[in-house]
């Protein structure tokens, strides 16, 4: 049985501010940043079901190294929030003190998260947990420091040319393992180490193709949320008509 948990409240709440002019000490510097000095993912291990519950059926489970996990877990009777990630302690009567739950994936099939290192001077961390089903739809983005807090939505994901016999084709997979954190003052600047990758929405009126990762870059200020840049211009949602 899991302790500190009897039901969780639907939440539905997705934070992204997005303006036509971020604060000046929201900009990144004005020169294209590179990714020197940028972190790439934390590594942490897989552990067995290490509590027991009669609740939740668990897809993963991730020890953090601190004492606490994280599990990817789905109620066992389907329900329409499906997967969340749940931040815990594992007790020594094989229950689990839950410490945090995130709001949930609906109709996605993974929620797998990828962990980065904070920055100097900070108590959280960021996590990407990628969302798809065969194929990567893209990271929901979360800032975790007393719980998850949701920081908006990367739509990108990585182009792999699959070859198979005689038929070659595109398939998208999860961008997490080139993601790349920095920090430029309270702003925080995610890259991607890799050639080229693939845009869901350039908010632009343009969608569903592939651009060199050199030009794409995420910024996150407290002030204007999560904002996509392309070839070093902040893109904003485009007004619908």
């Amino acid at each position: 049985m899991v302790k500190g948990w009897s039901g969780i409240a639907v939440i539905t709440c997705l934070v992204m501010s997005c303006t036509n002019e971020a604060p000046k000490n929201a900009n990144t510097p004005e020169d294209e940043p590179a990714l020197n000095g940028f972190s790439g993912p934390l590594e942490y291990a897989v552990v067995p079901d290490n509590v027991v519950h009669d609740t939740l059926l668990v897809q993963v489970a991730l020890n953090l190294q601190d004492g606490t996990n994280i599990m990817v877990a789905s109620n066992i009777e389907e329900k329409f929030e499906g997967l969340r990630l749940y931040h815990y302690r594992a007790l020594p009567d094989s229950s689990a003190e839950v410490l945090s739950v995130s709001v949930p994936a609906y109709d996605s099939w993974s929620m797998l998260p990828t962990f980065f290192g904070p920055g100097k001077g900070m108590n959280g961390s960021w996590m990407a947990a990628n969302f798809g089903e065969r194929e990567s739809w893209g990271q929901k983005l979360f800032w975790c420091e007393n719980g998850f807090q949701d920081r908006g939505f990367i739509d990108l994901a990585f182009p792999e040319h699959v070859v198979e016999e005689d038929t070659s084709y595109l398939k998208r997979t999860t961008i997490a393992p080139f993601m790349r954190v920095g920090y430029s003052n309270d702003t925080t600047l995610f890259m991607f180490d890799c050639d080229s990758v693939y845009i869901y929405d350039d908010l632009k009126g343009h969608a569903d193709y592939v651009v060199p990762s050199a030009s794409i870059r995420y910024t996150y200020h407290p002030t204007t949320g999560l904002v996509l840049w392309m070839n070093g211009v902040p893109r904003t949602p485009k007004p619908n008509t």
